[in-house]
């Protein structure tokens, strides 16, 4: 845990006047998980944020994944991960969050500061109250506006992080769903994600054993969840002649229908169960000729947005958000309509994407929250 108090340190920047006596002394980006896509969210907007200007640190766990060098983390959260009985996990993670982290961020926080809370976490409703009676700004982003059923306090979650005084998200659909359900100062801004240059031995590792014949590669990377549609995603692939698949990632469950159903089949598909680091993952949708996302329930997806910095064509199902990202989109969530998709992915081609601009957006809001906050008016766009 890196000591920080509420004075800008050894080191440190002064307070940022961001204009119109608005001052921001510092951004405290908090995601607990320290894995996955979030995460890499989380740090691609401090790297950007930082190279700005801006005095910023992330808060995570104490075993996070690697982050761009810039990027100053404070590893607060401690997950119990080794225990292999769920409920014993989440207790002892739950205790060691409101008995060490909890105070931590409740001495490190100020009232000039911007706490903006990434993602959904059983204890995210305590973690924006410690936020709000240091007097800080609260802005949140949820990442997913709905709550899976194996999400243990997700809809508690939610419903607190929708109270920010901002709630940032990532796509149309999102901001306009929000807005329909009541929620209040939903803006919409990009999703970006840490995406470092691909390796090539990794990219050429990949592809030789997805698709060691030479045959274009179809690829459905990242956890693998049965809302992600995994065995629409086989169908479809089994009916793409001169075509490979990939289902690549943590297995969350599905895995051995998917296996089942592979082998019943004959699809040319292959399956590989397990976490990947950042490195893996970008070369893995780098070896790909289509990125696909079948999903039964979207907001949107960090895999899309990888892909697109990456120049990887992608298909996905009229699913959320998805389509706001995607090369192609299927007309329905059949298995031919998705076929149809990845070859129209395939054919239009992609050209990869720049966001070096997002940390300001991310910064104007920021400022909009610290001037709205000091004369009562707040904002929806």
């Amino acid at each position: 845990m890196a000591p920080r108090g509420p004075g800008p340190g050894p080191g440190r920047r002064r307070p940022r006047n961001t204009g119109g006596g608005v001052v921001i002394r510092r951004v405290h980006l908090v995601e607990s998980g320290g894995r996955g896509g979030v995460f890499n969210h989380t740090v691609e907007l401090a790297a950007g944020l930082t190279g700005i200007g801006v005095d910023v640190v992330v808060h995570t766990a104490d075993d996070c994944d690697p982050a761009p060098a810039s990027v100053v983390l404070c590893r607060c959260v401690t997950w119990h991960r080794a225990s292999r009985h769920r409920r014993v996990r989440q207790a002892r993670t739950s205790a060691r969050y409101l008995a060490r982290t909890l105070p931590h961020l409740h001495r490190v926080i100020g009232p000039q500061d911007v706490v903006h809370v990434q993602g959904l976490f059983a204890l995210t409703p305590e973690l924006i109250s410690v936020a709000r009676r240091r007097r800080a700004a609260v802005v949140t982003s949820p990442h997913n506006t709905f709550v899976r059923s194996d999400a243990p306090g997700g809809g508690r979650a939610l419903r607190s992080a929708l109270t920010g005084d901002r709630v940032l998200v990532h796509s149309d659909a999102d901001r306009r769903d929000l807005l329909a359900r009541g929620v209040p100062n939903v803006v919409q801004v990009p999703l970006v994600q840490w995406t470092p240059p691909p390796r090539p031995a990794l990219v050429e590792r990949w592809r030789a054993e997805l698709a060691p014949d030479g045959g274009r590669l179809a690829l459905l990377p990242g956890q693998v969840r049965a809302d992600k549609n995994p065995e629409l995603f086989v169908q479809a692939v089994a009916q793409l002649p001169g075509w490979r698949g990939a289902v690549v990632g943590d297995d969350l469950g599905p895995g051995r229908q998917v296996d089942a159903l592979v082998a019943r089949t004959g699809a040319p598909v292959t399956t590989a169960y397990r976490y990947l680091d950042v490195d893996e993952f970008t070369a893995l949708v780098a070896s790909a000729d289509v990125v696909v996302a079948p999903y039964e329930v979207a907001s949107q997806s960090g895999v899309l947005a990888v892909a697109a910095r990456l120049g990887v064509p992608t298909a996905v199902a009229p699913c959320g958000g998805l389509g706001e990202l995607a090369t192609a989109v299927a007309r329905d969530t059949t298995a031919a309509a998705v076929r149809d998709a990845i070859v129209a992915a395939y054919e239009l081609g992609a050209q990869p994407t720049d966001t070096a601009d997002a940390a300001g957006r991310f910064l104007d809001e920021y400022t909009a929250v610290q001037r709205s906050r000091g004369t009562g008016r707040a904002r929806t766009r």
